[in-house]
């Protein structure tokens, strides 16, 4: 017999879900909340019925390319850029790519919050990237997040996708997965968060693993390049 799905941090202290119905995670329908929660949670749905996603926004800007919301963006950028018949070195995909990395962080801060200082956020981030159990307090999370290897364009994916996050056992592992899949996350970015830059990882250039005298496994330090 399975077991109950897990209930969405988020939507048991707040009445609201940055992803909505497709929260991978349960939402109790049945939760009491106060009017100020009602509140919140009627003006977050009319604005996300109002405003579209900065991704969605961005595809919008080339309309004879039939964007698939469904599927993972970078995907979809690399696919748009091979029906364009845009190669690395072409000028209108070095303006679309710089375009679709700030649309990217930006639909990160719209999903997971930039205030460094928000514990639902935090905790809401620590279910995603399969931290249990969940801590309580800023200083555990944003410690459990920092020891987490995910990559981030797989964070923004899994709201649209429904895919689980894999967390990676290290940053050599992290960097393989993404340069074979090509989903890089921009790694200075005028819109990026607070949050961001405890996810923010090596990736040309990971930190690799040396066993200590302990038998545990450490990441050796060298300089950033």
């Amino acid at each position: 017999m399975s077991s109950s799905p897990r209930v969405c941090h988020s939507y048991s202290q707040t009445a609201s879900c940055r992803f909505g119905s497709k929260c991978r995670f349960a939402h109790d329908e049945g939760l009491e909340v106060t009017n100020d929660r009602k509140r919140r949670r009627t003006t977050h749905e009319r604005s996300q019925t109002q405003s579209q996603a900065p991704l969605d926004n961005f595809f919008a800007k080339y309309p004879r390319f039939e964007y698939n919301s469904s599927a993972s963006a970078s995907s979809e950028f690399y696919r748009m850029c091979d029906e364009f018949g845009w190669d690395k070195e072409n000028e209108k995909r070095e303006k679309a790519s710089c375009r679709f990395k700030d649309a990217l962080v930006q639909q990160f801060n719209d999903i997971y919050g930039t205030d460094v200082n928000n514990l639902t956020s935090w905790r809401t981030l620590c279910q995603i990237v399969h931290v249990s159990p969940i801590p309580d307090t800023l200083d555990s999370c944003r410690e459990a997040v920092k020891a987490t290897h995910v990559n981030i364009v797989d964070l923004v994916d899994t709201q649209t996708t429904g895919e689980p996050v894999t967390a990676f056992v290290s940053e050599v592992d992290l960097s393989k997965y993404t340069i074979s899949t090509g989903k890089f996350f921009p790694k200075d970015n005028a819109y990026a968060g607070g949050l961001l830059r405890y996810l923010l990882r090596r990736i040309i250039n990971p930190r690799q693993e040396r066993v200590s005298k302990s038998g545990l496994k450490t990441q050796s330090r060298r300089r950033r390049h």
